[in-house]
């Protein structure tokens, strides 16, 4: 094999139904100078058998298997670490690119010899027939969704300017996923950035990292990965309290983590008053599109009587824990039951709507 342009990281966990359409897509990429890596998070299911099958003769194709299931994020710090390309790629398991993305994307990078290649668009699935490989959809199956609110027509280089940089993110001109862009390695490893173990948000702490220590950070207008939605909402199913903890805990540990990556910049050390800034940014996302929704729909008096939930308290907050419970509780028991949680965007049924009031052809911004 030439020399590895693009090392592409795929977590795995219970992936059977989707994972071999989706590598072999990516094996299709019209850039040929590619690796994919496949890190199963112990999948219950034959994803990882089903994978060491399907790819046993391909060169291109690493399968690994975690020794303990430790989530996405743990998974592609695995792959960050045996990746052999220049870039590396982030792709769900279930997704896809269209065939000509990584060409062109990498193209851009290399004129701009960028630590980070972000682009501003995507596509999301818009069918109740869906493939296994979404590379074969036509093109009124699939919706342009742009992901940031500031779009530049060629590949722009962002200033250096960390004022403007953070003012930018928190304005949502800079999406936080990691699947729409492209990363330098040397970059990641020379600042360490890797991901950390968060249930939830885990690409938001990686991106805000990578937009502080990126020298050369480029903005790509277009529409090149292809996000799998959901014909059902797991949103709308049963929450259990397992799930309600998960995300008190995330809620909770994410202003340690985003704390220790904005404590890192210069920047930040100069004019602190980011810090409470992004946190509030961060946590209030987070409580309103994931917390608020499963507490209101669990109700108060199974979430006091869950272990689970009073167990993240306890480990947090100690001996005082029964108040902070209680405290919080009384808090979110007058919100409204929110309308849309952030898994309704998954849904077929949410961008039905969308279409409806924007129309086929439009870019809807999310």
């Amino acid at each position: 094999m030439s020399e590895i342009m693009v090392s592409i990281v795929i977590p795995m966990y219970k992936a059977s139904s989707f994972i071999v359409e989706c590598v072999g897509a990516l094996c299709r990429q019209t850039l040929k100078e590619t690796e994919i890596i496949l890190v199963d998070d112990c999948s219950p299911d034959d994803t990882y058998e089903k994978c060491v099958n399907a790819f046993r003769d391909d060169n291109r194709v690493t399968v690994i298997r975690q020794e303990k299931n430790g989530g996405p994020g743990k998974a592609r710090n695995t792959g960050i670490k045996r990746a052999k390309g220049k870039y590396i790629a982030f792709v769900d398991a279930d997704d896809s690119y269209v065939l000509t993305a990584l060409e062109e994307m990498a193209a851009a990078a290399e004129k701009f010899n960028a630590d980070v290649l972000h682009v501003s668009g995507a596509f999301v699935t818009f069918t109740k027939n869906m493939p296994m490989d979404l590379t074969t959809l036509p093109d009124d199956e699939l919706i342009k969704m742009q992901l940031d609110r500031e779009v530049f027509d060629s590949p722009t280089l962002i200033t250096n300017d960390m004022k403007q940089r953070l003012d930018n993110w928190l304005a949502h001109f800079y999406h936080w996923n990691v699947w729409s862009k492209l990363f330098r390695r040397e970059f990641l490893l020379e600042h360490e950035i890797f991901f950390k173990n968060l249930s939830l948000s885990e690409d938001k702490n990686f991106c805000l990292n990578c937009l502080l220590h990126a020298d050369k950070y480029v903005k790509m207008k277009g529409f090149y990965y292809i996000y799998r939605n959901e014909i059902e909402s797991l949103s709308r199913g049963k929450v259990t309290p397992a799930f309600l903890a998960k995300t008190l805990r995330t809620l909770f540990r994410i202003s340690e983590c985003m704390r220790a990556v904005l404590e890192t910049s210069d920047f930040v050390a100069d004019n602190p008053e980011y810090i409470d800034i992004v946190l509030e940014k961060c946590t209030s996302s987070l409580d309103k599109n994931y917390v608020t929704p499963a507490y209101k729909k669990l109700g108060r008096e199974a979430a006091e009587k869950s272990a689970e939930v009073d167990t993240v308290f306890r480990e947090l907050f100690g001996a005082g824990s029964a108040y902070i419970k209680k405290l919080f509780f009384d808090a979110h028991d007058p919100l409204p039951a929110p309308d849309k949680s952030a898994g309704d965007m998954n849904t077929y049924a949410f961008w039905e709507k969308m279409v409806e009031k924007y129309g086929q052809g439009a870019v809807i911004e999310i």
